[in-house]
């Protein structure tokens, strides 16, 4: 599949990772498909399509994702 290619919403990505994803607002935004299905579930529209990421901007979405996580692990509120 070309990264210029848009696949209509209605249809699952093949494989779990990062994609762009084009809404009916007509922004764009980078999404996660995993088995719970697309991430946020929240966007501020309704996905239309959405299209593969180059491997090398699907691997920094992920290292910046993975960053996120570990920072609100480490989170610890001071409300005692």
């Amino acid at each position: 599949m070309s990264q210029l290619d848009w696949t209509p919403g209605d249809t699952a990505p093949d494989r779990q990772g990062y994609y762009e994803t084009r809404l009916d607002t007509g922004s764009t935004a980078i999404s996660l498909y995993s088995v719970l299905g697309w991430m946020p579930v929240k966007t501020p529209g309704n996905m239309v399509s959405w299209r593969a990421l180059p491997p090398a901007a699907e691997k920094e979405e992920a290292e910046r994702h993975l960053q996120e996580i570990r920072a609100a692990q480490t989170h610890f509120p001071m409300d005692y």
